[in-house]
């Protein structure tokens, strides 16, 4: 299937069990995954694309539209989408409408665009995107309402030199905003080396937020003005995260990252040439410890040497009509990986 490629990010939801993934030409995704390199053009006549997924691995492409100012009328969606992170949030109020938000890194600047879906619909309506000088870098986000979230801003530099000091040395210049329901963009954690990854636990009390360049992940509690205190944290040896997601079914996490972040970068940088690399992936069960002090305790569910998915940054859990197995995404690979009898609550 040419449009499952470049899956950087997948979410279920988890009433339906459908798998919702965020996908990109490969070719296209390098514009803002290598932002100093030369680009080829070229690769901007192929979209983005929204797809969702079932157990029976029947898959749709979702159309996007917006409404027209003018008609009130349903047409094409005319902005640019550039997926990166998303989140999908659901709630009480109207459990059939389905709330989608996606980093978007479009030439104007990226931010996040939010969209709307009617459950057994084929379409998207966008609502609006928002920007910020807060965010010249967002990589992920998480929905804490139909219209508020919390997004990682991975460095504090867009591009030049300074970009590329903060990856070599993985300085603490990246930050989470939140965006909160005054549609007003503000600084909810400072001092992070490459925020990556964010989620919410299962109750939605708890922010998890990857930093991959120290390597760790830590649990926030957001006070009343959106600023996170830290709750935990765990340091990891030898792995480096990249995306959480969080299992609905036991509130535990699933964290995907890399055993070797050179292969990671090599294998990014030449798989549209062709390459050797093989970045070796692993994905880790995390539960909040009842210590504080040991942060989460931490099991490896799930380890490959780069042969099933190069890349892997991304795994979520779908279950659906008695069937459970894990779905694993990946940037710049040109499929996804699908696998069973690996995970049990």
């Amino acid at each position: 299937r040419p449009y499952i490629q470049g899956c950087e990010s997948i979410q279920v939801d988890q009433r339906t069990g459908l798998a919702y993934m965020a996908c990109g030409n490969r070719g296209a995704r390098t514009r803002w995954l290598h932002r100093d390199e030369k680009y080829n053009r070229a690769y901007d006549r192929f979209d983005d694309h929204v797809l969702v997924m079932d157990e029976k691995n029947n898959v749709q492409k979702l159309v996007l539209l917006e409404r027209d100012s003018h008609s009130n009328n349903l047409v094409p969606f005319r902005q640019e989408l550039r997926v990166h992170g998303f989140d999908i949030y659901y709630d009480d109020l109207d459990p059939s409408e389905l709330t989608l938000m996606f980093v978007n890194h479009q030439r104007s600047g990226s931010g996040i665009s939010i969209f709307t879906h009617r459950l057994g619909t084929s379409y998207i309506q966008h609502v609006k995107t928002v920007k910020s000088p807060l965010l010249p870098s967002p990589n992920d986000v998480v929905a804490t309402s139909r219209r508020t979230f919390y997004a990682t801003n991975d460095m504090r530099h867009g591009s030049g030199i300074m970009r590329k000091i903060e990856i070599l040395f993985g300085m603490p210049w990246g930050h989470i905003v939140y965006y909160g329901p005054g549609g007003v963009f503000s600084k909810a954690r400072t001092g992070v080396s490459y925020p990556n990854g964010i989620a919410k636990s299962a109750d939605g009390e708890l922010i998890y937020a990857v930093a991959s360049s120290e390597p760790s992940i830590s649990a926030f509690k957001a006070d009343e003005d959106g600023v996170l205190s830290l709750v935990a944290k765990k340091v990891f040896r030898g792995f480096v995260p990249d995306n959480i997601s969080v299992d609905g079914a036991s509130g535990n996490l699933l964290v995907a990252g890399f055993l070797n972040t050179f292969e990671m970068f090599r294998y990014n940088r030449e798989v549209l040439r062709g390459t050797n690399a093989r970045p070796a992936g692993s994905v880790r069960r995390l539960a909040l410890s009842s210590d504080s002090r040991s942060g989460f305790v931490e099991e490896s569910v799930l380890t490959h040497d780069g042969t099933l998915l190069p890349s892997t940054t991304m795994a979520t859990m779908q279950r659906r009509n008695g069937i459970e197995r894990m779905l694993l995404g990946s940037v710049m690979a040109d499929h996804i990986a699908i696998c069973y009898n690996i995970y049990s609550k």
